[in-house]
């Protein structure tokens, strides 16, 4: 995935010739780390009239960004070559990643470099970037919206342990959703299935620790909800019986839902405990 340096008058020279579309595409492709060509093609060409011509102008941006080496499709695809353009996965060139700061983008890496990562990392995330794109499409509608997504490591949170020190709560997105006149807020942990329950249950232990310190109350009023979103309805099943046998989980602060269920759950509205919501 090397790439040779492009000096600055042809970067300029780069920027000049992208659409606001282009531009569009990689900032997504930076916020998201890596994205499939059909997770670009929902997030920015569902305007088409049909899907066909959704999927001929996809292949034709990311191939023209491709081309002035902004993007990049890693070796790897998900689905394997047999699922077609769609499966390739796309990530941000260190040249595009100065292109964006030249555009005022100041969240990225100091120094951004591709890489081919490992499968379990690729895996998991594309389903934050899922994640993130179903909750984007479903604020296409009139009733349902984001004030606040914030991923890793911007959604981490620093309080001092319980041993002195400075200790770090890690959810994969921070999510603040408006429906109507209610506001509510969201932890979302994405699971695959790759580790045992017990690795759930120390998360989950980790955010009783911090919420007890009281610290997100005093930052927003409210203790979010803590949602466990998973691949399917038996992995939902083990880990909702293992948090109910658990002690020392508060009653009510965790949901497990597979991600077909996600979008019903935050837009019903119940991302805030009932006693800290009434405080």
């Amino acid at each position: 995935m090397s790439r040779q340096r492009l000096s600055r008058g042809r970067l300029e020279g780069v920027r000049d010739s992208l659409s606001e579309r282009d531009v569009e595409i990689m900032k997504s492709v930076a916020a998201n780390r890596f994205m499939t060509s059909r997770q670009i093609r929902r997030a920015h060409f569902a305007d088409h009239a049909t899907e066909a011509a959704a999927v001929r102008s996809t292949n034709r941006a990311l191939a023209r960004l491709a081309g002035h080496e902004v993007v990049v499709h890693l070796r790897r695809r998900i689905g394997g070559v047999r699922s077609g353009s769609g499966s390739h996965v796309w990530s941000l060139t260190e040249a595009g990643a100065r292109l964006l700061r030249t555009g005022g983008e100041d969240e990225l890496p100091g120094r951004f470099r591709p890489h081919e990562p490992t499968l379990n990392f690729l895996e998991h995330t594309l389903a934050v970037a899922e994640v993130c794109l179903r909750l984007s499409e479903a604020t296409r509608g009139d009733d349902f919206a984001i004030a606040e997504l914030r991923r890793e490591p911007d959604c981490w949170r620093a309080y001092s342990g319980p041993h002195g020190g400075v200790a770090y709560l890690k959810p994969d997105l921070a999510l603040v959703t408006t429906s109507g006149e209610y506001e509510d807020h969201w932890f979302l942990e994405i699971d695959r299935d790759t580790e045992p329950p017990s690795r759930v249950i120390r998360a989950c232990l980790k955010y009783e620790i911090y919420r007890q310190t009281g610290t997100e109350q005093k930052r927003t009023g409210v203790f979010p909800a803590v949602v466990w979103v998973v691949p399917d309805a038996k992995r939902a099943r083990t880990l909702r019986t293992h948090i109910a046998a658990t002690a020392g989980l508060s009653k009510g602060l965790y949901a497990v839902v597979p991600l077909d269920d996600l979008l019903p759950l935050v837009m019903a509205g119940i991302g805030t405990q009932e006693n800290d919501r009434e405080s």
